[in-house]
């Protein structure tokens, strides 16, 4: 789990560079429209789990392991055991077709992520520690 001085340090320069590089917010007439999803296969959806990912609407490159763009079709779900949510953005059980009704409102953050909020959905962005070598 990162540390809190590190997820505040990801907010303070993604604020940085969205508002004062940017211009998010600013009546600039700049709109921040999302474009592409892009996500990671879990441990059970890669290697051995590779039908697992395709079934879940994973494409073959997250079967290998590899991160990889999602679209509308994609079923996978992420977060905790108890409360497990859609990667792909829903409105009402329904998933979304396309992500163009997703305009960027603004930004915040909490002690384990970073949350990117459209209009009425967030986006949650949870950073991973690298402990490799």
């Amino acid at each position: 789990m990162p540390e809190i001085r590190e997820c505040l340090m990801h907010y303070k320069h993604a604020h940085h560079v969205l508002v004062e590089c940017l211009g998010l917010g600013k009546n600039n007439g700049a709109i921040w429209t999302l474009r592409e999803l892009w996500a990671d296969a879990t441990n059970a959806e890669s290697g051995v789990g590779a039908n697992k990912a395709l079934a879940s609407g994973l494409t073959k490159l997250h079967g290998k392991g590899y991160v990889d763009k999602i679209n509308a079709k994609c079923r996978a779900v992420r977060g905790q055991k108890s409360h497990q949510t859609r990667i792909w953005p829903t409105e009402s059980k329904r998933a979304l077709s396309t992500l163009e009704s997703l305009v960027l409102q603004g930004i915040s953050y909490t002690p384990r992520s970073l949350i990117l909020k459209f209009e009425d959905l967030d986006l949650q962005v949870i950073f991973l520690r690298f402990l490799g070598g």
